[in-house]
C-alpha cells in the first residue's frame, strides 16, 4: 500500500531521519507525504483528483469521492487507495485505466465482486449487495457464531437508559467494538439496524450490562438475518420515492425522539439514516415535522 506517498506536501514538514543514517543537528525535510502524517490522505485525494482532471474526469457534486467523465459514460469511486470504475466496456474504460497506470502502480482486479466487505453479486436480473461473509465474521470474532437468533434487533419492552449508580458497570471497549462493527452493516448494507445502532451508540462512553446485553442481541439478529442484501434490478422504473418516520419522546434521558429516513430509486434502497431529534418534540406532530425537515435538508 504506496498511495499515500504519491501525495506531495504543500507544508513545510521536517523529522528525524531514520534510525542508522541520523546526524548530530540534522533533521530530514519531507518533500512528498508519508503514512502517519495527518494531511497524507487529502494530498493523496488531491494528486488523484487533479491528475485525472485534463483527461475529462470531473468532482460529482454530490460525492467528492466520486469522479464522473464529463461525457457521463464512465464514473470513478475513491475510497483511499481502492478505485472503483464503472461505466460500458469500450475504448474509455480502457483509456482511463492505461491513463491511471502511466501516474500510479496499478493493479486491476478485473470485474468488481469484493469492495471493503461487501460482496457483489452481478446476474441477468440485477446486482446484490450483501455483507454475509463478514456477518459469519464478526459473529466469530465476539463469540457469537452459535447463539440462537432473534426476530428483531431491539426488544421494545426494555427501556434504556444512561447508566444509574445501582448499574452493574460492563468493559467500555469490548462494548464499543461491537457496536463500531454494527454501524458498518448500517453505512453498508443494513438499514434495518439504523435506528437500534443509533440508539445504542448513545451509551458508548459508559456502558451497563444491560447494555452489552442489548448489544449480543442485535448479533442475534443477525444471526438469522444473514443472507438479507440489497438488491437492484437491471432496468427498473426510475422513480424515486422517500419515506420517513419518527419515535416521540424514546430517549428516556432527553426526551427527544429519533428521526429516520430512506430513499428509493424503483425498488432498490439508495439512501437511509437515523438521529436523534436536535430538540424536544412537544407533540407526534411536530416529530413528524422534524423528521421530514431531516431528509428534505439532507437531500436537496
Amino acid at each position: 500500500m504506496t498511495a499515500f506517498l504519491y501525495g506531495m506536501l504543500k507544508e513545510e514538514v521536517y523529522m528525524d531521519p531514520p534510525e542508522g543514517s541520523q546526524l548530530d543537528g540534522i533533521l530530514a525535510k519531507l518533500m512528498r507525504c508519508i503514512y502517519g502524517l495527518k494531511q497524507s490522505p487529502r494530498e493523496w485525494y488531491y494528486q488523484f483528483v487533479e491528475y485525472l482532471g485534463p483527461f475529462g474526469s470531473v468532482i460529482t457534486a454530490w460525492d467528492p469521492c466520486v469522479l464522473v467523465h464529463e461525457t457521463g459514460d464512465l464514473f470513478l469511486a475513491i475510497y483511499v487507495d481502492d478505485i472503483t470504475h464503472f461505466g460500458a466496456t469500450g475504448e474509455l474504460k480502457e483509456h482511463t485505466i492505461n491513463v491511471l497506470k502511466t501516474e500510479f502502480k496499478v493493479n486491476d482486479r478485473g470485474e468488481l465482486n469484493w469492495l471493503l466487505g461487501i460482496q457483489i453479486t452481478f446476474t441477468d436480473d440485477g446486482m446484490t449487495l450483501s455483507q454475509t461473509t463478514f456477518i459469519h465474521k464478526i459473529l466469530n470474532r465476539f463469540l457469537m457464531q452459535d447463539c440462537k437468533p432473534v426476530s428483531m434487533p431491539i426488544d421494545s419492552n426494555h427501556q434504556l437508559k444512561a447508566i444509574e449508580d445501582e448499574d452493574e458497570h460492563t468493559d467500555a471497549t469490548a462494548y464499543q467494538q461491537i457496536i463500531g462493527s454494527l454501524m458498518y452493516f448500517v453505512t453498508g448494507t443494513r438499514p434495518d439496524l439504523a435506528y437500534t445502532i443509533t440508539h445504542l451508540s448513545q451509551f458508548n462512553s459508559s456502558p451497563s450490562s444491560k447494555h452489552l446485553m442489548a448489544a449480543k442481541r442485535v448479533l442475534r439478529y443477525l444471526q438469522g438475518t444473514t443472507n438479507r442484501h440489497l438488491f437492484y434490478r437491471w432496468n427498473d422504473l426510475l422513480k424515486m420515492t422517500a419515506s420517513t418516520d419518527a419515535s416521540y419522546g424514546n430517549c428516556f434521558d432527553t426526551w427527544r425522539s429519533f428521526s429516520g429516513y430512506i430513499f428509493q430509486v424503483g425498488n432498490a434502497t439508495i439512501s437511509w439514516r437515523c438521529r436523534k431529534q436536535w430538540s424536544v418534540a412537544t407533540s407526534t406532530c411536530k416529530a413528524e415535522y422534524m423528521a421530514l425537515a431531516m431528509m428534505t435538508k439532507h437531500h436537496l
